[in-house]
């Protein structure tokens, strides 16, 4: 049986297109307008694009930084190690404090950040007896700095000996060192005590020169108690000749009274009446 089919004037339906054509019309589209491809020479590219930025964003960051320096080398060469950040310019606390440390700060302020912390550092030092480095004795050299407070706490450069290296706490003596050194190039001095055991002085004195620190005498009892004496006997003569010129001062004016009396005419004397004297006695009786 033949099956009659009847023409309604429309056209038939088209076939879907091939892939490779879809793709070959959407290139022709951008060559058309280049504006729409976004920078880049393809639309391959562009799809590639989008697909590698989608695993991208998937990643965390630091596997993503991993994912782009390996493309990178795979692509242009290189090693790894190329990447490695220049750490040469770093500075942490410690090399600030070496860098602006000095021995004696001036009552000048800091000019840097810089020096503010090295500064507020040295105020939290301990500067009445240094530690002292005699490694270098032989050459005549010695490094000093000032305590911290660990050190004051255990005693360390007070009661027990002042090297770095010894722990001796036994016939300590004190020492004054001129202390001379370089500080950012220019030479400077500075007196400062030092307590040493015997073994350490020899060396220190090798090195150079110093002082031993003496302590100032006080005064024996005996001696305060022959000082009063002395002084309570000078103040009892004192007093003594002060009272006998005082009573010969006054025995001196009894006697200049005496011969003026005996001068001059002898004084009136007046004679009151009954009148005055009954008035007087009236008023003393009324009062």
């Amino acid at each position: 049986a033949v099956v009659s089919t009847q023409s309604t004037g429309e056209p038939p339906p088209k076939k879907p297109l091939v892939e490779k054509e879809m793709n070959s019309n959407m290139e022709r589209a951008f060559k058309k307008n280049p504006d729409k491809l976004g920078g880049f020479t393809s639309y391959h590219d562009k799809e590639a694009w989008k697909v590698q930025a989608f695993h991208l964003r998937k990643m965390d960051a630091y596997t993503r930084h991993k994912e782009l320096i390996r493309n990178y080398i795979k692509f242009y060469g290189g090693k790894v190690e190329d990447f490695a950040r220049d750490t040469s310019c770093d500075k942490n606390d410690y090399s600030i404090l070496q860098a602006n440390h000095k021995f004696l700060w001036d009552s000048t302020k800091p000019k840097s950040w810089e020096e503010e912390i090295a500064k507020r550092y040295y105020d939290k030092l301990f500067k009445e007896y240094c530690i002292a480095d005699l490694s270098r004795y032989e050459s005549k050299k010695i490094a000093l700095r000032w305590r911290v407070e660990k050190e004051v706490k255990t005693g360390k450069g007070q009661f027990i000996c002042g090297n770095k290296a010894c722990s001796e706490g036994d016939l300590l003596c004190s020492w004054e060192v001129n202390f001379a050194y370089v500080e950012s190039g220019e030479k400077k001095n500075a007196l400062v005590k030092i307590r040493l055991c015997p073994d350490c002085s020899i060396k220190l004195n090798m090195v150079k020169k110093v002082s031993k620190v003496k302590k100032k005498k006080k005064p024996s009892k005996k001696k305060k108690k022959r000082k009063a004496r002395k002084s309570s006997g000078e103040s009892h003569d004192d007093a003594a000749s002060s009272t006998a010129a005082t009573s010969s001062s006054d025995i001196a004016t009894v006697a200049e009274e005496s011969d003026n009396v005996w001068a001059g005419p002898a004084p009136e004397t007046l004679v009151k009446t009954n009148e005055e004297e009954m008035d007087e006695f009236l008023d003393d009786l009324f009062l």
